[in-house]
């Protein structure tokens, strides 16, 4: 199993060093080789750097206070006029912002994912904030940056969450 998957960790708190378009980059470019429901691709990508709009962020979701740290974020969203169906744009969705965490451990960043649907005030409040269409569902955004301090993570592996199916 690769290392980052036991390596990633929510992280809230973050250096002042900016965050390299090209680090970006390669962030959008993780999530989007993500699996989606018949190849649909219905994500897209709303990139956040300036210093206001990271700050706003911080305002209008109650769970996103690591925005006033962080020096980038990525707005995750599904065109559900290109999803399958609107379930399995969460899914896809999901997926892709799960490729996006892990390249942040690969390139030694940190992040933290918030989610916005299927909350109306938090879908809503970003419609708003970033001008995104109707028809584009606001799933997560996810908070970037170089890390202040990581805490070492544990093993997360429980098997009494696992039931062996004999048939």
């Amino acid at each position: 199993m690769l290392p980052e998957i036991f390596q990633r960790r929510s992280v809230r708190h973050y250096t002042q060093e900016p965050v390299k378009r090209e680090e970006l980059t390669e962030l959008l470019r993780a999530a989007m080789n993500a699996p989606t429901a018949k190849n649909c691709q219905e994500w897209r990508f709303i990139v956040v750097t300036d210093r206001t709009s990271l700050d706003h962020i911080s305002e209008i979701h109650p769970y996103a206070k690591m925005m006033l740290q962080a020096q980038a974020a990525i707005i995750v969203s599904a065109d559900l006029d290109e999803a399958f169906t609107e379930g399995h744009a969460y899914l896809d969705c999901g997926a892709a912002i799960e490729n996006l965490l892990l390249e942040a451990v690969h390139q030694g960043l940190s992040a933290c994912w918030c989610g916005l649907a299927p909350a109306e005030d938090r879908i809503d409040s970003f419609r708003k904030a970033f001008e995104i269409p109707v028809n584009q569902l606001p799933m997560g955004v996810i908070a970037i940056g170089h890390p202040e301090h990581v805490n070492p993570r544990e093993d997360q592996y429980d098997e009494n969450k696992v039931i062996w199916w004999k048939g």
